[in-house]
């Protein structure tokens, strides 16, 4: 309880965040990948169509993030959020009465739209007032509030559509929501003390000097730090296109046209690998701020080729199984490249590099579930996940000789 207390002490701003996250994992998360096959049948759509589907949220994403760091900046972070979880929600609710489906597509849209305010501004903030020394493990945290609301979302939204109904599923997140709109009006006060949540300098409150001593003026910036700022949103590029490609959407439909089976079945599974991806975030934060970053991410993204090279031959819902295990193993390391980049960002620039890290991060899931569907229709599961392999791998060898952040000290 002490180390509870210090925390909340030192970071209560940034504290606030976590229980919003949670609470908005659920309909911003798994909610959609069991619901795939259905929505398949129902509406009698191809796979590159299922792809549209998946990806409009992070297209509407990637179009907010040009200009959310605006918003950021002059805009009082509180009013964001509530506005951002408002958007939420109306997405959700056209999910609910969609009479087709490329009006289901456009409901996807507008939650994209809200998602995007709501996680830049949460990763900002989080930033903003967390030392250096602890940045692995404050963004594990972040994402741990995440994946334990998406932990919660595939079963609950598989059991619901087995019983009731697909749109049953989307209503039920709406509860969620409604829950994160409360507890942003609850902690307003808090969050009032960060105002803009961006180090602009403007905001005397805001609590940045770890950030804002890394570089003193203007001085250039080291070819060597540029190529690990580089290779930071390389992987983070990579690991969203394999959790958007094949977590997302792949997985799913390979588990339920392949494997016949059924949408709770295919919940259960996926929450089990978010619950070891929940366990693995924080001891996995806590070792990236003990050893150098690529000593982390490198095998983590081994890993995950590995397990895409298995993911064709998994006839079975053991080794499906075993395969989403692995593959959320491997997802432990998500904050990583996010933690690399804030200890290497220079002040002022703090609002520019987290945008553009949502950008790559939203971008990759507009990009993924397209292009796999296409590659999945035309050459079947293992063409893709073979090509994305070679890829994580690749990026894993150079991830290995140059991502090494500025000292933490």
């Amino acid at each position: 309880m002490g180390v509870v207390r210090e925390y909340l002490r030192r970071f209560g701003p940034a504290w606030t965040i976590f229980p919003m996250r949670f609470l908005l994992a659920f309909a911003q998360g798994g909610v959609l990948s069991p619901l795939l096959p259905l929505l398949r049948e129902t509406f009698h759509v191809s796979h590159g169509e299922l792809g549209l589907l998946t990806a409009m949220s992070g297209l509407s994403s990637v179009l907010m993030n040009m200009a959310a760091a605006s918003f950021l900046r002059y805009r009082p972070l509180c009013s964001l959020l509530l506005q951002g979880i408002v958007l939420t929600g109306i997405g959700l609710l056209c999910c609910v009465l969609a009479p087709n489906f490329f009006c289901l597509v456009g409901a996807q849209v507008v939650l994209g739209l809200g998602s995007s305010i709501t996680r830049l501004a949460s990763l900002t903030v989080v930033v903003a007032a967390t030392p250096r020394a602890a940045m692995g493990r404050a963004n594990s945290l972040l994402e741990f509030s995440a994946i334990a609301g998406m932990a919660i979302s595939p079963t609950l939204s598989g059991l619901v559509a087995s019983v009731v109904h697909w749109r049953a599923a989307f209503g039920l997140s709406t509860l969620f929501v409604l829950g994160a709109f409360v507890w942003v009006l609850l902690t307003r006060e808090e969050l009032v003390k960060v105002g803009g949540a961006v180090p602009s300098g403007h905001n005397p409150q805001t609590r940045l000097p770890v950030l804002a001593s890394s570089t003193q003026g203007d001085a250039p910036t080291p070819f060597s730090e540029l190529w690990a700022v580089g290779l930071a949103y390389l992987a983070t590029f990579l690991l969203s296109f394999t959790w958007a490609g094949f977590l997302a959407m792949a997985m799913p439909l390979f588990a339920g046209e392949v494997v016949h089976v059924s949408p709770s079945t295919l919940g259960n599974i996926l929450t089990a690998g978010l619950l070891v991806d929940l366990l693995l975030l924080l001891p996995v934060g806590w070792l990236s701020d003990c050893v150098e970053y690529r000593t982390v991410l490198t095998p983590a993204m081994l890993l995950m080729a590995g397990m895409l090279v298995w993911l064709p031959e998994a006839n079975s819902p053991g080794t499906l199984f075993v395969v989403s295990v692995g593959l959320h193993t491997a997802f432990a390391a998500w904050g990583v490249p996010s933690a690399a980049l804030a200890l290497l960002t220079r002040g002022e620039s703090l609002a520019r590099t987290m945008a553009i890290y949502r950008l790559l991060v939203d971008g990759a899931v507009v990009i993924a579930p397209w292009l796999i569907g296409i590659l999945v229709e035309h050459y079947g599961y293992g063409l893709p996940a073979r090509l994305t392999a070679v890829l994580l791998g690749l990026t894993a060898l150079l991830v290995a000789h140059g991502l090494r952040p500025a000292s933490r000290g």
